[in-house]
């Protein structure tokens, strides 16, 4: 058993450090007292690594295709940033896989905001706000639907995300109604399911949802 002379507590399992001090410990190590859990990584190892090192090959195959055909322009370097995004993007999920709902409307908010960005900086060709803003709002909300019925979420578990992702519905709404799409039919069936949830869920979880918004806001 480890022991720390700083706090004089004894610490089992293979610790090197007092979890109240910081102070090392001393001693030799006894077995953990609890079993180690592996991460997803470890659980899946062979699947993260394959998709590493095609992530990577993807990444490397498109600029040597780009440097020996340069003439379409620089296109190489937003597919590196496609492939980077879409890593941050796992990455915050594998953390946030404990809350399901709150994951699922963070997403919906990074893929819209990086989608917007980079039809912005790529001269604006107005695919973020035609198809890829309405497809991840509408793909959210159904999601969310799905996971909380499959696997039987309590309502306080998801009703405020579920709000949140209709709201995000109604932004393409928004810009329906400004002329900013050219192509409506996105849109117009996220803005259709956004609605059509809104109902189901006062209809449903009307008093829930009421419960829920008075004790998450004070209202």
């Amino acid at each position: 058993m480890r022991t720390c002379k700083k706090c004089g507590v004894k610490v089992r399992g293979t610790e090197t450090v007092c979890p109240l001090c910081q102070h090392k410990l001393s001693g030799e190590p006894e077995k953990a007292v609890y079993p180690q859990i592996p991460t997803i990584y470890r659980q899946h190892e062979l699947f993260f690594k394959c998709l590493i090192l095609s992530s990577i090959a993807a990444g490397v195959v498109c600029v040597a295709v780009n440097l020996l055909l340069p003439a379409g322009g620089f296109w190489s370097v937003f597919v590196v940033l496609g492939i980077l995004c879409f890593w941050i993007s796992l990455a915050y999920a594998v953390k946030k896989k404990d809350n399901i709902p709150k994951n699922i409307t963070v997403q919906v908010f990074f893929v819209s905001v990086l989608s917007f960005g980079w039809d912005l900086v790529t001269g604006w060709h107005g695919w973020s706000l035609n198809f890829v803003i309405p497809i991840a709002c509408g793909a959210a909300m159904l999601s969310l639907f799905i996971i909380a019925k499959v696997m039987k979420l309590p309502p306080e578990d998801y009703i405020v995300y579920f709000i949140v992702d209709i709201l995000f519905g109604v932004v393409p709404f928004v810009f329906y109604l400004t002329g900013l799409i050219r192509i409506a039919a996105p849109s117009v069936i996220c803005i259709s399911l956004s609605f059509l949830s809104l109902s189901a869920l006062i209809v449903f979880e009307g008093k829930e949802m009421l419960r829920e918004l008075v004790r998450r806001f004070h209202v």
